[in-house]
């Protein structure tokens, strides 16, 4: 998991970016239409506020990053669920959600971020969530992928993920990786097509999910292009921005909503 910073995540709590609204004109979904479809849950919308949630601080490896519970905990109330941050951090905090009763668990350390249901003792990890959500969103703001060729940056935990998720959705994948091997690797899991040339591969493709810290020169972007990138950090320049039809990104809320809502699926 890409360790976030503090600056990062610090308009989450209040939606400083107002991230409904931005997705709506994007894909045509809010974050909970997003999350919900990443679910398999073919419904317009759920009542979601029988499920409590406990977000535990974890103070492990590097420790707390400041803001992520509050982050976290406010994703999920946009969601509709009960949600509060425990007062204890780390195992206590854990035994203090069981205690309580709660339906879900999510909890981040250095290396992890899951949410865990304790009704059907199953979880969904941040790599799922975040390729999950991001595919389906670029699959919304796309007219759909079926047939269609789509470049995935990245090769790591959430790349991968991308890569299977994409394919199961009829896209002709291509992945590229700034360690080749890791890409061939996909290409002969997955049966999709490995790239070595990143610039070359971005500037032939007009659907990107990008899942890897990444600087996008304007030049190599196709006009109209639709980018869906939870890679972090990220940069794109003028040019570039005024030639993609859609920049779909936001530090947190996307991945960890997918997480709840799939996670809480295993109860329903």
């Amino acid at each position: 998991m890409t360790r976030l910073t503090p600056d990062l995540i610090e308009g989450v709590p209040d939606d400083v970016l107002d991230l409904d609204s931005r997705l709506m004109m994007m894909t045509g979904k809010t974050v909970k239409g997003i999350a919900l479809e990443a679910a398999g849950l073919d419904v317009e919308d759920m009542d979601l506020s029988g499920f409590r949630v406990a977000v535990v601080p974890i103070t492990s490896g590097l420790g707390v990053i400041s803001g992520f519970s509050a982050s976290v905990d406010a994703i999920v109330r946009r969601l509709g669920m009960d949600s509060h941050v425990t007062s204890g951090t780390d195992v206590a905090g854990f035994a203090e959600g069981v205690a309580e009763g709660v339906d879900l668990i999510m909890m981040a350390d250095d290396h992890k971020f899951i949410a865990y249901n304790t009704r059907a003792n199953k979880q969904t990890d941040n790599s799922f969530g975040t390729a999950m959500g991001y595919a389906v969103a670029l699959k919304n703001a796309a007219g759909g992928l079926e047939g269609k060729d789509v470049l995935v940056i990245g090769a790591g935990f959430v790349g991968s993920e991308a890569v299977r998720i994409l394919k199961d959705m009829g896209a002709n994948v291509s992945v590229t990786d700034i360690l080749f091997e890791k890409a061939v690797v996909l290409q002969e899991r997955y049966g999709v097509n490995a790239v070595e040339d990143v610039n070359d591969a971005i500037s032939k493709h007009g659907l990107i999910l990008n899942a890897a810290p990444a600087i996008f020169p304007g030049s190599l972007i196709q006009e109209g292009a639709i980018i869906s990138t939870p890679g972090v950090p990220h940069y794109f320049d003028e040019e570039g921005r005024a030639k993609a039809k859609a920049i779909i990104h936001d530090p947190l809320e996307i991945g960890a909503a997918v997480m709840a809502v799939n996670s809480a699926k295993y109860s329903l």
